[in-house]
């Protein structure tokens, strides 16, 4: 449709576009010489619903019709005749061209444009430019929703495209994006510190009651009187000075060995027995081998000279050890990768510096970022601002062309009745040692491993796609995260101890997106519990999907075996009726081949189900295209 008089230079495109965003109308005059019924096709066949192509000087706006046909009294636009619209989008131009770059043709082929107004149901460009803006609005709601929620249900009958869109989210949740100068970012974070706030009380007060109790059982003066049963980890026990150094004092600055060979000896359970490495291997006797050990550690702590024990320990236990003692002088990160990465957010060079240096440069930053801005942030608080907004880890989000890029992962699970939660969370797996003995270890399985990703890189989204989802016991399945899906961030204990904790958290930025065949009624339904905790999102079929003309009449064929004619009363034609997927096709070869082998077979079994009645068979097997 034009919204031009006769002399279309008294209503350029300009002031088209003007008369859609003010006044939200369309609308024609009257009557004219020589109007072929056009003002009654305005009045009379046009619907509310219907979705109208403005044309000026080429393809201009689309919108959507909202009101009946009246007399225009809006004495500013020309109209006799006027209907109230939505304009859905002025993007003309641009799907013009993407029309013609996608199916290789002109955007008015298949139209009649000498006229003012004209039908165009089978217009392949309007129903290409209005379903790309309806998906792309759609998919935008269901984002919005995700992000407020944290976890949806794509709920619907077989074929409607509940997995693609799932993957569509989750590819655009995911994508690379900016979010803002990591300089800006750490400032304005520090700026805004409140030591009131009553997280920062607990913390300090948590902190300070752990250091307390480490510093009592393991005073930095009587380290060399560390024993056996003091210092080894191996037992299982979580009074012992490695436990402490590795899980008790985590929250003040994770460190992670890799091995318990990092400690030089440990107990092993395999060979019922300590197991010694690097210096003191050698060394027959155990307690002759722990006393090396002891005389090292004291060493190191007690005169911050690490130049003999370098030599036998990694960097990072002997930083955990330092910024543990000397929590005003090392900064409590000892990873070198991470520590790097810190450096890489304030733009330090660190050339020529070796570990202890470039942590010790990170505490003067610190120091310096605390002082300029007046604040009482303390080392750890600060280390929780840096590792709680940027992805120390790989520090990929960090300094892109001055910026902080922030990136994240999919991934995409399939459910099934025997999916338990020692396949989802965390379970017992048996492995064979050296020696040939079986041993049973606790293992992260996909949603610890991914919500640690998550925790990792904060600044990206992670997506986890559980396809069929319903098909699994859930309560069995989820456990105690039916808890943690609603109190995000919140640590929760797992039935496992997993590398000497219980703890499992699932972050805010950890999506979960689930879809679910409302037809399958082989698997039970989700609970209450569940159900409250996630969003349910319908995907129905839509007929203007469908682009060829002769599967959208099969389609339409098919469209009556859903009418309370055909369907059991158990069943409500939108949880059952066959998606559009179905009739997406390339050519007419394709549709038989899709109707013989995919549509009927799912029909007949509809039939054999009790989801159709009798009657519907004759109906079914007379299908054709």
């Amino acid at each position: 449709m034009q919204l031009h008089p006769n002399n279309k230079d008294e209503v350029n495109r300009n002031e088209v576009i003007k008369i859609l965003t003010e006044n939200r109308i369309i609308g024609l005059g009257a009557e004219w010489e020589n109007d072929r019924g056009q003002p009654q096709k305005f009045s009379d066949e046009m619907k509310i619903g219907d979705i109208v192509l403005i044309r000026s000087d080429g393809p201009l706006a689309l919108v959507k019709v909202t009101g009946e046909s009246g007399k225009n009294e809006k004495n500013g636009v020309w109209f006799e005749l006027v209907r109230d619209v939505e304009v859905i989008s002025f993007e003309g131009e641009l799907f013009k061209k993407r029309f013609k770059k996608q199916f290789k043709i002109n955007w008015n082929d298949s139209l009649y444009l000498p006229t003012t107004i004209e039908s165009a149901n089978n217009s392949k460009f309007i129903s290409f430019w209005y379903q790309t803006v309806k998906n792309k609005k759609d998919m935008e709601n269901i984002i919005t929703l995700l992000k407020y929620k944290n976890q949806i249900i794509l709920q619907g009958p077989p074929g409607t495209g509940k997995t693609r869109l799932a993957k569509l989210i989750a590819k655009d949740l995911t994508r690379p994006r900016t979010v803002g100068n990591p300089d800006k970012i750490i400032d304005d974070l520090v700026k805004n510190f409140n030591p009131n706030d009553e997280v920062v009380k607990n913390f300090r007060d948590s902190k300070g009651k752990l250091l307390s109790t480490f510093y009592k059982l393991f005073p930095k003066e009587n380290l060399k009187s560390l024993t056996l049963e003091s210092y080894c980890a191996g037992r299982g026990d979580r009074d012992n000075f490695c436990w402490w150094i590795e899980r008790g004092l985590k929250p003040l600055g994770y460190y992670f060995p890799g091995s318990a060979r990092s400690y030089l000896i440990f107990w092993k359970k395999e060979i019922d027995d300590y197991s010694k490495h690097g210096i003191v291997k050698e060394i027959e006797d155990n307690n002759e081998a722990m006393k090396k050990v002891a005389e090292l550690i004291h060493e190191v702590v007690n005169t911050k000279n690490i130049e003999n024990a370098v030599q036998y320990f990694g960097d990072g236990f002997l930083l955990k050890l330092l910024n543990s003692y000397y929590p005003d002088e090392y900064f409590p990160i000892n990873s070198e990768k991470m520590i790097d990465n810190a450096l890489k957010i304030f733009n330090v060079n660190n050339q020529g510096l070796n570990v202890f240096e470039k942590n010790q440069k990170l505490n003067q930053l610190y120091i310096e970022k605390k002082n300029h801005f007046n604040s009482q942030i303390n080392s750890y608080e600060f280390g929780k601002l840096l590792w709680g907004n940027f992805n120390l880890k790989t520090g990929e989000d960090i300094r892109g062309n001055n910026e902080a890029i922030a990136s994240g992962e999919y991934r995409i699970i399939q459910f099934h009745p025997a999916y338990s939660y020692e396949d989802f969370v965390r379970g017992i797996v048996a492995k064979t040692t050296e020696s040939g003995n079986v041993t049973y270890q606790v293992e992260n399985k996909i949603l610890s491993d991914f919500a640690q990703k998550a925790i990792d890189n904060p600044n990206g989204n992670y997506v986890l796609i559980i396809d069929e989802i319903n098909r699994a016991n859930l309560p069995a399945v989820l456990g105690e995260l039916i808890y943690a899906l609603e109190y995000r961030n919140e640590v929760i204990a797992s039935m496992y101890e997993y590398e000497g904790d219980r703890e499992i958290t699932l972050p805010k930025n950890l999506y979960i997106i689930g879809t679910m065949n409302t037809a399958d009624r082989s698997v039970g339904h989700i609970d209450y519990a569940i159900r409250r905790r996630f969003a349910f999102v319908d995907i129905l079929p839509d007929e203007n999907v469908i682009q060829d003309k002769r599967a959208k009449d099969l389609f339409n064929q098919i469209k009556p075996l859903f009418s309370s004619k055909y369907l059991s009363p158990d069943f409500k034609a939108k949880d059952v009726m066959i998606g559009h997927s179905y009739f997406l096709v390339k050519d007419e070869n394709e549709l038989k081949i899709k109707l013989e082998f995919e549509i009927k077979p799912i029909l007949r079994e509809y039939l054999k189900d009790g989801i159709f009645l009798e009657s519907a068979s004759e109906q079914i097997e007379t299908l054709n295209v």
